[in-house]
């Protein structure tokens, strides 16, 4: 862990040695005036960038203007390294969820349009945000899923679903998610695994959804949408024999009938059940 913590903040480090703050020079945030008050446009202009709540970034992120608009392509530069912070520090985005941190480096109406990042930036800007995506995956896989016990069932769900939104904030940069299924792969921890387990038991039948969402090649983040080809490569990654296998593994070096055999089992279970179909 602490591995993955020091890259973390190197690559913070990185981005705000690479991104330039912004000379406001008097002038307010370019903000939607419908989404975003005065006042708050105001102060992510007034306030220094790595003092910036996260209620102005939400703010900021959740304002309906264009990349192309006045400065804005600039200001996305001057506060990206503070997002890249508030999301190693797990900070709650309430409004826009973590899925749209990045949404203003990827293609469509609150992006660049027909582009994305890697279309308009230097290379040194795009690598400062590649080394931040891989250091922010790999920290989020070494961070084990938390488990409860649902009252009234008995069933062990997870608690949160952090791997796929972070997989589906990638996927909205317009970054092939190929690399990070990679690394998913090749971390043969067991918070690794938990995490395929969490990934799949959000797609299970089950009380409150009584269908199986991986058959019809899906996942249940609603933050997919326009990104289907990236949703279904993770599908695709994830219903495959090796998957199954490394499962079933986990489940075997684990202390039967523990939460997490229970919730491993279940997982490979599904996969199998998916595969013999």
């Amino acid at each position: 862990m602490a591995e993955t913590d020091e890259a973390l903040g190197q690559a913070i480090r990185d981005a705000y040695a690479v991104f330039p703050e912004v000379r406001w020079r008097g002038r307010s945030a370019t903000v939607c005036a419908c989404c975003v008050s005065a006042q708050a446009a105001r102060a992510l202009a007034t306030t220094r960038r790595e003092d910036l709540s996260c209620e102005l970034i939400e703010a900021y992120l959740g304002s309906a203007h264009h990349v192309s608009e006045g400065s804005a392509a600039d200001e996305v530069r001057h506060f990206l390294p503070r997002i890249f912070e508030l999301l190693a520090a797990n900070a709650r985005f309430r409004i826009c969820g973590k899925e749209l941190a990045l949404i203003r480096l990827g293609r469509g109406p609150l992006g660049w349009d027909g582009q994305n990042f890697r279309d308009c930036w230097s290379k040194a800007e795009v690598d400062a945000v590649d080394r931040f995506l891989r250091a922010y995956w790999t920290d989020t896989l070494a961070r084990p899923p938390d488990l409860f016990r649902r009252a009234g069932t008995g069933e062990w769900l997870f608690s949160d679903d952090d791997v796929e939104a972070v997989l589906c904030m990638i996927a909205r940069t317009d970054t092939d998610l190929a690399p990070f299924l990679s690394l998913w792969d090749a971390d043969p921890a067991l918070a690794a695994s938990l995490h395929m387990a969490a990934l799949v038991s959000r797609t299970m039948i089950r009380e409150w959804h009584p269908f199986a969402l991986l058959e019809d090649r899906r996942l249940g983040n609603a933050h997919w949408e326009r990104h289907e080809a990236a949703m279904r490569q993770v599908v695709d990654w994830l219903v495959d024999p090796r998957r199954r296998d490394r499962l079933f593994a986990a489940v075997m070096a684990e202390a039967p009938g523990s939460p997490q055999a229970i919730v491993l089992a279940e997982a490979h279970d599904e996969i199998d059940r998916l595969l013999s179909a």
